[in-house]
């Protein structure tokens, strides 16, 4: 122990870090007119000179300000309106001899908790002041935060203990916290002669939480230092493919201007190189991570494309995304503005178009991503419809994705086919509502391509038995409890959607719920949450188009025994099983909907017309003569005459001659 306290001990660089943890607050005295004059030499400076030194006056300056302050002083104590002291506001202004004059003082050019003089020179320049500050002292290996040219950030000592803080209201660059020392500042504002001189007189660093800095390479590159680079790459070849914090050089320079990726290239870079956790290869990075133009990213792409990558396009991450699923997640966050300038503040984004993105995505197709588009497990159509919102690009994405051979089967991520992901959103109250008419129609675009190219209809969601027709009945009984002016256009989209899926073979008799085992019993749910008469159209019209398609009017949903009340009795009795005898029986509970008060229209009619014709002989007159007989009895009560009359005359006489016709060729041809 007592070796190695004597080996610290030894070091003048240790010594020179403990002095300055003792030394770290301005101590010293000075008197009020001294602190008058700084005060005054700062209002002029940063009133009249700000950040140009060529025109300093220096003899007007030193005849009216420097020769009045006596020795020994502590100038350093007066700050400016900015919290910045008089050596800070020399060194950023570049005045090489007040900087000299203020060091020939006695200022100590080490005291301080943020932005240090010699970094302010470091990044600003010039040389002159490097050397100078250097010569007196100033160390530069000693790390702090740079809030030159702003105000002092939250997180800065100085500007708590001088009260003056950073402006909450304006945008903070997360960046000015971080602690550095002078060779990185050198690399943050690209001085390569600054960054060589700093580099010759930096001590090699033994203690093991200094010598895991970032290396300088990979600094350089990540802020884009054009200059520092071609001074590094030289100077540190074994840093070009080292890996450090995830990242290799490679990575940080396809983020840059392509001539970094065309440096690293001449310099025998390993292009194959992966991120160490996520495992992201260089095309994720530029996808993904890349605030290029779109004709930059083009233009790279062409380039890694060129020099070999073209074999890591089929290549995944850990998280199974392809480059392709990562310029799809891209465009995603491009389109919720996660990327914009507006949100990561200082950052400059160039935002994409839908065009620049299709032009991009066309480029990666022809690549040959044919297993990118089809990954088990992780379907590209999947990946599309779950991160692109608008509609309208999603069914360009999706065509093309088509014609390249995307299965529309392909699972995605969750186990869900992408026409499940189609209709997922609809699940959600009052979509449709916001979809405006030219969404509704690339919405129904979408469904129409993915079922020609062999969609299946009849799918469903892998965790349950939930399928498009139990997403369209679902969001057809939300809107029927709608009083708004929007019912009619939102029912008549759910039709247009229905017509859809019934072009493309979707089956209406496959067994819908436990509780409703057919789909045209669960539209009768319908008109318990129908607010008026007339809602019993918007039944009607879906009802009919089923049965266009081959549902079926006469089946049979078994159902328990029910109790019936009568005047003199309650007993138990199993109901008829078609379906028109529970739509009575639904009427019958609803007597409110029997009579439109504002046309005397029979909506409820309709539906029983509808069922009077499609029915066949004998399952239509036994279900009417069962609810005649229950009338006549009195097991069911029906004070609507109108209701009454119907199913007397209806069972009463018989069909016609045209309407017996129709009923045969209609089942003949399959209901359809």
């Amino acid at each position: 122990m007592g070796s190695f306290l004597s080996h610290i001990f030894a070091s003048n660089s240790n010594m020179k870090t403990i002095s300055h943890l003792f030394n770290s607050y301005p101590t010293g005295y000075i008197c009020d007119t001294t602190k008058q004059i700084v005060s005054a030499l700062l209002v002029e400076l940063n009133n009249n000179y700000s950040n140009d030194a060529n025109h300093i006056n220096w003899n007007y300056i030193h005849e009216t300000y420097l020769e009045l302050i006596p020795k020994g002083e502590n100038l350093l104590l007066v700050i400016d309106c900015n919290g910045y002291n008089i050596l800070q506001r020399a060194v950023s202004l570049k005045s090489v001899e007040l900087t000299k004059w203020l060091l020939g003082y006695g200022c100590d050019c080490n005291r301080g908790t943020c932005s240090l003089p010699l970094h302010i020179a470091t990044l600003n320049g010039p040389i002159e002041i490097v050397e100078l500050l250097v010569k007196y002292g100033a160390r530069v290996d000693c790390e702090a935060r740079m809030c030159y040219p702003g105000p002092h950030s939250p997180n800065c000592e100085l500007g708590r203990r001088s009260g003056i803080l950073y402006n909450s209201g304006s945008q903070h660059n997360s960046a000015n916290d971080r602690l550095q020392s002078a060779d990185y500042y050198a690399i943050d504002g690209d001085q390569a002669s600054i960054l060589e001189y700093v580099m010759v007189r930096c001590e090699d660093n033994w203690l093991p939480w200094q010598c895991q800095k970032k290396p300088l390479l990979h600094s350089a590159f990540e802020r884009g230092a054009w200059n520092c680079v071609n001074y590094l790459i030289s100077e540190r070849p074994d840093e070009i493919n080292q890996l450090y914090d995830e990242y290799f050089p490679i990575h940080q320079a396809v983020l840059q201007d392509i001539k970094f990726l065309e440096l690293l290239i001449q310099c025998n870079a390993d292009l194959t190189q992966r991120t160490s956790t996520q495992q992201l290869t260089v095309l994720h990075v530029l996808l993904l991570l890349g605030k290029k133009s779109s004709n930059e990213t083009l233009a790279t792409l062409k380039l890694l494309f060129e020099m070999g990558c073209k074999q890591l396009v089929n290549e995944p991450d850990s998280l199974g995304n392809t480059p392709l699923h990562a310029l799809i997640v891209r465009y995603s966050l491009e389109e919720s503005q996660y990327n914009s300038p507006s949100h990561n503040g200082s950052e400059q984004t160039l935002r994409w178009t839908t065009w620049d993105m299709l032009h991009i995505f066309r480029f990666i197709l022809q690549q040959g991503v044919i297993q990118s588009i089809n990954r088990k497990g992780n379907s590209a159509l999947c990946c599309v419809l779950r991160h692109v919102k608008d509609w309208e690009f999603r069914f360009e994405l999706l065509y093309m994705l088509l014609q390249y051979g995307a299965d529309p089967n392909c699972v995605g991520r969750d186990g869900s086919v992408p026409l499940i992901l189609c209709f997922t959103p609809l699940l959600n109250k009052g979509l449709l509502h916001l979809l405006s008419h030219s969404k509704k129609v690339s919405y129904l675009n979408c469904v129409r391509i993915l079922c020609k190219y062999g969609a299946n209809p009849n799918c469903s969601y892998y965790r349950n038995t939930l399928t498009p027709l139990h997403v369209l009945v679902f969001s057809a009984s939300e809107y029927m409890s709608l009083t708004n002016c929007d019912k009619p256009a939102a029912f008549a989209f759910i039709r247009q959607v229905l017509t859809v899926l019934l072009q493309h073979k979707l089956d209406p008799n496959v067994d819908f719920s436990q509780r409703n085992q057919h789909i045209l019993l669960a539209l009768l749910d319908l008109v318990q949450n129908a607010r008026m008469p007339s809602d019993l159209d918007y039944v009607h019209d879906l009802s009919q188009t089923l049965m266009k398609f081959g549902a079926n009017p006469d089946v049979k949903c078994s159902t328990e025994p029910t109790i019936c009340h009568s005047q003199s009795s309650v007993f138990l009795k199993r109901s008829s099983d078609h379906v028109i005898f529970y739509y009575i029986h639904y009427l019958l509970r609803k007597e409110e909907l029997l009579i439109d008060d504002k046309s005397n229209e029979q909506h409820f009619s309709k539906l029983i017309c509808l069922y009077y014709q499609t029915m066949s002989h004998n399952e239509l007159y036994s279900c009417l003569q069962q609810l005649n007989k229950e009338l006549l009895i009195g097991s069911i009560r029906c004070n609507s005459q109108e209701l009454t009359s119907l199913l007397r005359n209806l069972s009463s006489n018989p069909r016609s001659l045209k309407s017996i016709a129709r009923n045969t060729i209609y089942h003949a041809m399959g209901r359809e």
